[in-house]
């Protein structure tokens, strides 16, 4: 009797431990079915989690490990000294251990239960704070609310907030601090700028000719000596003086004609380009946003 009573149990205890359980339903459709009491509002419905402050659930970061990944709490209260799985305990809120530390549920999109830290950023087409998002616009950290000021002063922003206006974001190189600022949208093209080349261009005139040519005096004549051309013929100068005083003096309006020969021409001159020293925009085609930084609810 006594063995046929132990096989029995030993049957039925192995179904339990194979079975799915269920409370308030006796047909469970999963590992654990939680149905509720009573629907018409008459009982507190629901479940809960173990309650713990944040300086209590620190108390036990030994106790968690990459086997705890998905365990789930309550904090009634943020951290008073964070510790690295504590970190992210900043406000009253479930938070579930994801193997390393503890992250707050349902913080960032609720749809896809992605989550948010601290620190970080986004573009959005809304206009103001929200939701923990405040507006990366170089207002005083004094402005906020003391929860955000605490994180901003935790992220190195104890003045101000970076100001990202008319800013695109940059990823950090070599020594620079995160959250700084530089660089311009303008930019402005100096001598030393252009290309080191020979410019070929047109000018209107005539700096030489190679061919036969004479040359006309621009007013009166050019005056000629030892001469009867331009005289009165008889190749003396007639006016006041002595007729034979200039010893045959002539005026002409053309030099003679010379054979093939070139003219240097030297001299300087301005060549304006018509500009008026206006910067270049350095920037390209963009769609016009917000940048925001998380700093807690």
């Amino acid at each position: 009797m006594r063995t046929t009573l132990t096989v029995v149990m030993a049957s039925v205890l192995s179904n339990l431990a194979l079975a799915q359980i269920g409370i308030n339903t006796a047909e469970p459709i999963a590992s654990l079915d939680v149905s509720a009491k009573k629907r018409d509002g008459s009982t507190a419905e629901g479940i809960l989690p173990p309650r713990l402050t944040g300086d209590q659930l620190r108390a036990g970061d030994a106790k968690y490990s990459s086997m705890h990944a998905g365990t789930v709490v309550y904090v009634t209260a943020p951290v008073g000294s964070v510790t690295t799985k504590t970190t992210n305990i900043t406000s009253a809120g479930l938070y579930y251990f994801d193997g390393d530390m503890w992250q707050k549920m349902m913080q960032g999109d609720p749809k896809t239960l992605t989550h948010t830290t601290a620190g970080d950023i986004k573009n959005s087409v809304k206009a103001a704070d929200h939701d923990g998002w405040y507006l990366l616009n170089g207002r005083s950290v004094s402005t906020l609310p003391t929860e955000a000021q605490s994180l901003a002063t935790s992220l190195g922003f104890t003045d101000s907030l970076p100001d990202a206006t008319d800013r695109v974001l940059k990823t950090k190189s070599g020594t620079e601090m995160l959250g700084s600022e530089g660089g311009e949208n303008l930019l402005t093209l100096t001598r030393s700028n252009l290309p080191n080349i020979s410019l070929v261009g047109v000018i209107n005139g005539m700096a030489e000719s190679g061919g036969a040519h004479s040359h006309a005096a621009g007013q009166g004549g050019f005056l000629l000596g030892g001469t009867t051309v331009g005289n009165n013929g008889s190749g003396n100068y007639q006016g006041n003086s002595t007729p034979t005083s200039w010893g045959g003096v002539g005026i002409l309006s053309n030099t003679a004609t010379g054979g093939a020969h070139t003219h240097s021409l030297s001299g300087t001159t301005t060549v304006p380009t018509g500009g008026s020293g206006a910067a270049l925009d350095n920037r390209s085609a963009y769609l016009v946003v917000n940048t925001f930084i998380y700093l807690g609810q």
